[in-house]
C-alpha cells in the first residue's frame, strides 16, 4: 500500500512537472517576431540608427536628431516601433531649416523597406520646414563604420512639389543632400 501511494504522488508529480514544462514553452516564445493580434513587433536592428547624426561642411552644419517612437494600430492592437525625429540646418551659424532642441517631428515612419532588404538602411519620410516640402529619405551604413551613415533625399511625387517662382520652376531642397553623418550620441 505504501509504494501505491508514492507511485500515485510520483504520477501527480510527473503531471504537473509536465504541466509546468508546457506552459513555460508557451509562454517562452517570443511575442515580438509575428504579426498577431497585440504584439509588439520590433525590427531587429533598428536600435542602430537611434542616436544624433551630424554633417558639418564648409560654414554649414546638418544634424538629425533619430528617437523610437511606437505606432498603435487600434483596429488589431498591434504596436509597431519606428523610427523618428528631427534636423536642423543651420548656414554660417543661422537656423536656415529644421528646428534646434525638441522640435516637431520633420523624419516620421522610419524603417526598413521591404522593397531593400536590408537593414542596413533606413527608409523615411522627411519634411523640410521652410517651403514644407516632402521628400523620401533613406540612411545608410558606411560599410564597415558602425559611427557614418550617408543621407539621401528624394522629394516625394505629388504633395510637395511647388513653385517657387510663380512661374512653374521645381523646387529643390535647401538642406544639404547626399552626404555622409557622423553619431555624435
Amino acid at each position: 500500500m505504501l509504494n501505491s501511494i508514492k507511485m500515485v504522488k510520483m504520477k501527480k508529480a510527473a503531471i504537473l512537472f509536465m504541466m509546468f514544462l508546457i506552459t513555460g514553452c508557451i509562454f517562452s516564445q517570443s511575442k515580438d517576431n509575428r504579426n498577431e493580434s497585440g504584439r509588439h513587433l520590433k525590427p531587429a536592428g533598428l536600435n542602430k540608427f537611434y542616436g544624433t547624426w551630424k554633417y558639418e561642411g564648409q560654414d554649414e552644419v546638418f544634424t538629425i536628431v533619430l528617437v523610437k517612437e511606437e505606432y498603435f494600430n487600434k483596429k488589431n492592437g498591434d504596436k509597431l516601433d519606428f523610427a523618428v525625429g528631427y534636423h536642423s540646418y543651420k548656414k554660417d551659424g543661422a537656423l536656415i531649416d529644421g528646428y534646434d532642441v525638441g522640435g516637431k517631428n520633420t523624419i516620421t515612419t522610419g524603417s526598413f523597406d521591404k522593397k531593400i532588404d536590408n537593414e542596413n538602411v533606413l527608409s523615411f519620410r522627411f519634411r523640410e520646414t521652410k517651403n514644407r516640402v516632402n521628400a523620401r529619405g533613406t540612411l545608410t551604413y558606411v560599410k564597415g563604420n558602425p559611427d557614418k551613415l550617408v543621407l539621401k533625399l528624394i522629394l516625394a511625387e505629388g504633395g510637395g512639389m511647388i513653385s517657387i517662382d510663380g512661374k512653374g520652376g521645381q523646387y529643390k531642397l535647401h538642406v544639404p543632400n547626399n552626404i555622409e553623418l557622423k553619431r555624435v550620441k
